[in-house]
């Protein structure tokens, strides 16, 4: 970033810190300006939104970058799911005191924007062990508005199909060959129903991200939930109305799936003690299903309508305003080390979160492991059939208004296509004032 300063005449000490940040500079890392013998203390919010110790698993790493940097001492703080995290960091920048560093959901981007709330991290020096080309193409994307990178993809995701290898042999079927389509996933779960190898076919979450895990219905169906802008959403659609007609009718119509809504944080459990033969959700719950299961667990492409097709998820490393440039230099800082290929390497093999860096896929630690988890490859395949997640402006509110919606449509309180209609004409409401 450029720091120029006019007028006034430096002191030896402050020439000396200022070449010593040139030589930390030159070796790819940020000068940070400090007073001496004092660290840059930085605050930091994360959330967890997936099964699994994440929290004890943060915290680890936050420790050994400490150690690592003892002029940078970063303060962890878990903040809950998502949504609550955007709250308090709302909260935080209205009050003026922001935190350094924030995991936020990579479709916050628009809203931090719109409060004016973050800095792009293009206008830092990159170093060496930023390299936007070494991430996944379909995670970066979504860095980038107006020709600057805003944040850095962090703990990205992809829902993906978990199976019960057991179940499925089971039911007569190969366990090495999954449901590559709706029609397949009805007749199959119907089969280990009929064969009592599970007490459902399949569960699909509806009580949290519905509008997610939706998307890719409507994806697959051959349309999107975004539309030509961050002002614009396509949800009263045929595609779409298809999809959620199809989602309406495992319940209803087919029966292989609970007549309810079906709460996100309990379906890894459902499917783990057995209780259901398939399972859509996050790749971010992976190593928690696996070591949990006492079956073989299987991964694959979400099934497809028309074509295979998902959504991005998860969340990305935010830089803010409005905090010193001490701050600000030594949360770059940070951030690199965080999202570096060994650390996101580290992370994905602890939680199952899709490693954001293509070198990472290639190390030897993360080759090792498939030998052992092969289901950790899934999400990275299906990153060729991947979409933007739904996200615009006041994204927050529009994924509210989806998830009502849908939850409507599953608890029978509206059809299908007065529901999609229905949140057309709310979320229209809500961004008539950015068009």
């Amino acid at each position: 970033m450029d720091r120029k300063r006019s007028g006034g005449t430096m002191s030896r000490r402050t020439i000396a810190k200022l070449a010593a940040g040139a030589a930390t500079a030159a070796l790819g890392m940020p000068a940070v300006i400090r007073a001496q013998g004092s660290a840059v203390k930085l605050s930091f919010f994360y959330p967890v939104s997936v099964a699994g110790p994440l929290a004890k698993i943060m915290q680890g790493m936050v420790d050994d970058f400490n150690k690592a940097n003892p002029d940078i001492q970063v303060n962890a703080s878990f903040t809950g799911s998502y949504q609550d995290t955007t709250t308090k960091v709302q909260t935080a920048v209205n009050g003026k005191n922001p935190p350094d560093v924030a995991v936020l959901l990579a479709t916050d981007l628009q809203t931090m924007l719109d409060l004016k709330a973050i800095v792009p991290v293009s206008d830092f020096t990159p170093g060496p062990e930023f390299d936007p080309k070494d991430f996944q193409p379909a995670f970066f994307q979504d860095t980038q508005i107006d020709g600057k990178t805003w944040n850095v993809p962090f703990q990205r995701s992809t829902p993906i199909l978990y199976y019960n290898k057991d179940a499925l042999k089971a039911a007569g079927g190969d366990p090495d060959k999954p449901p590559q389509t709706w029609e397949e996933l009805v007749a199959t779960s119907k089969k280990t129903m009929g064969a009592s190898s599970a007490k459902w076919g399949v569960e699909f979450p509806t009580s949290q991200f519905a509008y997610w895990q939706f998307q890719a219905l409507v994806i697959e169906s051959g349309s999107d939930l975004n539309g030509e802008d961050h002002a614009h959403f396509t949800f009263d659609t045929p595609e779409a109305t298809e999809a959620l007609t199809w989602l309406v009718g495992l319940s209803k119509t087919e029966k292989v799936m609970p007549d309810s809504v079906i709460d996100w944080s309990a379906a890894p459990t459902d499917f783990s003690g057995g209780t259901t033969a398939f399972l859509y959700h996050s790749t971010g719950s992976l190593r928690s299903i696996l070591s949990q299961a006492k079956f073989e667990v299987g991964t694959a492409f979400l099934p497809k309508n028309k074509q295979f097709g998902t959504p991005t998820g998860g969340g990305s490393m935010y830089l803010f305003k409005d905090r010193p440039q001490a701050n600000q230099e030594a949360a770059w800082t940070f951030i690199r080390w965080m999202t570096a290929p060994a650390q996101a390497t580290r992370w994905s093999l602890a939680t199952g979160y899709v490693p954001v860096r293509i070198s990472s896929t290639k190390s030897k630690e993360w080759l090792d492991s498939l030998k052992e988890t092969p289901q950790a490859n899934t999400a990275i395949e299906q990153l060729q059939y991947a979409k933007p997640e739904l996200t615009g402006h006041q994204s927050g509110q529009i994924q509210k208004i989806m998830d009502d919606n849908i939850q409507a449509a599953v608890s029978g309180q509206k059809q299908p296509a007065d529901a999609l209609k229905n949140a057309q004409q709310q979320a229209d409401a809500i961004l008539k004032q950015f068009r």
